[in-house]
């Protein structure tokens, strides 16, 4: 089999690790093995928006050291890395940069490329703003483009060159999928019909994902992966307490495969004006720069976004049930955010609506259990709060919308409606599968160690990059000071 491995970013741990780990496997197995890097050649980096040189150095260095870790008794992996900017003057007049709206960018596509939505997926993931201002952010828009559009015009080259050598490759690797190299490779991958396998976090440090030919966001996929792994374990006694001990570690603050949201809140505080004898209703709100940019089937078909909604729902339930209490809790992953959206959920003032700022340490899961209906966009906590009892109101595009127990509106005077009646709990088992998933997916790690969610080893060691590689003590101060004063001018 010959494989390729599409690594431009040799940055973050697992990411990086997790490719060698794969590469290695297929060494194990007699395959060829191909690595496609980046040494700076790229316009832009998901990790290094900056174009920091240091940065990029380190990169490199890592990349060296981990690649020089893999072994095989037939054959060492091979080399490529993509071709700079001025490499590629012949195509470059196809490429457009300039936007005058998001809604414009998202339109944009080469061939069958969604490029708008990969360069939209990059800005929003660095800006932290789900409508980023295209004028303002002008250059990252420009260089982000030009990366998916250089990634995806030489993988199609690359894999074109080697089906013509009667060696074509037989299966690509890349990380995640929805920035704007990844996808670029993704799209140009299927337009060569060659299998694509996305990697990404598994359930724990111990495990990897690995997706065939779809994006981690895939409604229909993952859904389809979220029963097939239920029906799977029919048989496994176990199968209920493995998916409950899923919900147990999210309320325990338990960090496996990612950060918890709720670690720095207080146990059982609940906000100081909530009366447990009215009747009080909580949102959550999600953080949604992962999702705004992945494709239409995401869109919210009731409400243009989160903040109108709170505001249609407060201001239209206050008229109809005055004496109800909504409680917004706004996701703590935004804490550190400065962006319009936010800022104008924060401002909702309506008699009837509690605002709880993300660095509130109101704990999530009793303003859950204490309320008498929870509302999500697509949340997780919509699906908690299934399993832990609560009726569960849900406006919005997400993994476990059809899995059951949720009361899904389809129109705001649907919601309105639901919200002004007293529900009652569904059945659990929707949720159940949706957390066994998440406590069960993935393939087990062969060659990398975890050792903490940004941290571990490949083959026992740590990878760095060697003195070569690394910044003087000097240019590492100085990275540091410049860093420091950026913030400062920030606040």
């Amino acid at each position: 089999m010959n494989v390729a491995v599409f690594s431009p970013y040799a940055t973050v741990v697992p990411h990086f690790e997790t490719e060698l780990d794969i590469a290695q496997q297929h060494l194990d197995a007699g395959d060829q093995v191909e690595f496609f890097n980046c040494a700076g050649q790229l316009a832009n980096c998901d990790f290094n928006p900056d174009r920091e040189p240091e940065r990029c150095q380190q990169c490199v260095g890592r990349r060296n050291m981990g690649l020089e870790l893999l072994t095989s008794d037939s054959t060492q992996p091979q080399h490529a890395q993509f071709a700079s900017i001025e490499d590629q003057t012949d195509r470059r007049e196809t490429l457009r940069t300039k936007f005058d709206s998001v809604d414009q960018l998202i339109d944009y596509r080469i061939e069958d490329f969604d490029i708008g939505y990969a360069v939209l997926s990059s800005v929003v993931s660095i800006c932290r703003d789900p409508e980023p201002d295209l004028e303002q952010h002008q250059e990252l828009v420009e260089r982000f483009a030009t990366t998916a559009w250089q990634a995806y015009w030489q993988t199609l080259d690359f894999l074109s060159q080697r089906q013509s050598q009667n060696r074509p490759i037989d299966r690509v690797y890349i990380y995640n999928g929805r920035f704007s190299a990844m996808r670029a490779i993704f799209r140009a991958c299927q337009k060569m019909q060659v299998d694509c396998f996305l990697h990404e976090r598994g359930c724990d440090g111990e495990h990897y994902e690995l997706l065939k030919n779809h994006l981690p966001h895939d409604l229909v996929m993952i859904e389809k992966a979220i029963r097939d792994g239920w029906e799977a374990a029919a048989s496994n006694p176990q199968r209920q307490q493995i998916a409950s001990d899923w919900f147990h570690d999210r309320v325990n603050r338990v960090e496996k495969a990612w950060h918890s949201f709720v670690k720095d809140q207080q146990p059982g505080r609940l906000p100081g004006d909530f009366d447990p004898n009215r009747k009080n209703i909580s949102i959550f709100c999600s953080s949604d720069d992962e999702f705004v940019a992945i494709g239409k089937a995401w869109q919210n078909d009731i409400y243009p976004n989160q903040v109108v909604a709170i505001d249609a729902i407060a201001r239209d339930l206050g008229e109809r049930q005055p004496e109800t209490q909504i409680y917004l809790r706004v996701h703590p992953n935004l804490k550190d955010v400065d962006n319009q959206r936010l800022g104008d959920m924060l401002s909702l003032d309506y008699p009837n609506l509690t605002v709880i700022a993300p660095d509130a340490t109101i704990d999530t899961y009793a303003l859950v259990r204490a309320s008498d209906t929870v509302v999500s966009f697509g949340s997780s906590v919509g699906s908690e709060a299934i399993f832990w009892g609560r009726p569960s109101v849900l406006l919005g595009p997400c993994f476990y919308q059809n899995l059951g127990g949720v009361y899904r509106s389809q129109s705001h005077e649907q919601t309105i409606d639901l919200l002004c009646r007293t529900l009652e709990p569904q059945d659990k088992t929707g949720a159940l599968m949706y957390g066994h998933w998440f406590q069960t997916r993935g393939l087990k790690h062969k060659y990398f160690q975890s050792t903490g969610l940004f941290e571990g080893t490949f083959k026992d060691q740590t990878l760095y990059a060697r003195e070569e590689h690394r910044p003087s003590k000097f240019k590492r101060l100085r990275r540091k000071a410049r860093k420091l004063l950026g913030t400062m001018l920030a606040r």
